[in-house]
């Protein structure tokens, strides 16, 4: 259970597709190596690992292909020492690192002249337990492994090929901002793509009201795969979430948007720069602003009314004296 929790959190905070799993205690890095290779290519690589426990660590090196594990970018790792996993080469089976000292692990890429054009992903792992224990599902094995990602694109007949397969808004109608927007990228192609990019919104004028960036930490979409980027149009971040009437009322006044709104979504990816377009339109009406904002109005009316009322009695009153 540990060791779910653990590596979902990691997931979580992935850079690209992924952050590697680490402990409080030791670190790897970087958490994602990208490489662009050839066929019959040696290619020489490092990572570091830095123990900061009390004590030394003696770390079995592996390495194991990954897929997307789902549309928010997590890895999947398959268990399988295929493709990329197995053109990775370590100089020694094992490495121990002292208590306090970070050591170089280097390795080296052997692509075989049989190698497919495009991508290929795989993770390299240290584990306290030898690769034959982790793979027979060790719990202390897994619990301790730590890593990072190589993903190598081959050069060849490269295919960067990607489309919008959703890009929405969670509601149609919203009380205040944020305005969240829901983007899915399918890449068609052979290669890991990062399609980035921004959100233009515009207002039933057509005058520019914001923009929003999307995936500006440049995370990956592996080939065949979906990924979902989440990305939100607000003005004051701090005033979200609010539960009660004056607090909405508040949340809508500091990120006050008012009418018809449309947003242009425009994405850049691959080496040639290939763009992606999209369009959505959704309103943005804050009631509990309205509703506080036509009291007001009203309780003018009433005051003015009432006020008018007394100025003219009181006229009367004084132009009656002045007769008399």
């Amino acid at each position: 259970m540990k060791t779910k929790i653990f590596a979902l959190v990691i997931a979580l905070l992935a850079v690209g597709l992924l952050i590697p799993m680490a402990s409080s205690a030791v670190t790897v890095s970087p958490p994602i190596i990208e490489l662009d290779a050839a066929k019959g290519d040696v290619v020489n690589q490092s990572i570091k690992v830095r123990n900061e426990s009390a004590v030394a660590v003696t770390y079995y090196l592996s390495a194991e292909r990954f897929v997307a594990g789902g549309e928010a970018g997590q890895p999947a790792f398959t268990g399988e020492d295929v493709d990329l996993a197995t053109w990775i080469k370590f100089p020694f089976q094992s490495i121990t690192v002292p208590a306090g000292a970070t050591v170089e692990v280097p390795f080296s890429i052997i692509v075989p002249n049989y190698a497919g054009p495009g991508g290929h992903y795989a993770a390299i792992f240290l584990s306290t337990a030898p690769p034959e224990a982790a793979k027979a599902g060790s719990q202390v094995s897994i619990a301790s492994r730590i890593g990072t990602l190589v993903l190598v694109k081959i050069a060849g007949e490269i295919n960067e090929s990607a489309q919008v397969a959703e890009f929405s808004t969670t509601m149609k109608i919203f009380k205040s901002l944020p305005a969240d927007f829901n983007i899915r990228v399918k890449n068609d192609g052979n290669v890991h793509l990062k399609p980035m990019g921004t959100i233009i919104i515009k207002n039933m004028w057509g005058a520019v009201a914001g923009k929003v960036a999307v995936n500006e930490t440049g995370g990956n979409v592996l080939p065949d795969q979906i990924r979902k980027f989440d990305a939100a149009w607000v003005k004051n971040p701090n005033a979200v979430g609010a539960t009660s009437f004056w607090g909405k009322y508040r949340q809508e006044k500091e990120n006050y948007a008012f009418g018809s709104y449309s947003a242009d979504l425009n994405l850049v990816y691959g080496t040639a720069g290939k763009t992606l377009t999209a369009a959505v339109s959704f309103m943005v009406i804050p009631w509990n602003v309205i509703i506080v904002n036509l009291a007001i109005i009203i309780i003018i009316v009433v005051l003015l009314y009432f006020g008018i009322q007394k100025y003219n009695k009181w006229i009367l009153k004084k132009y009656s004296k002045a007769k008399k």
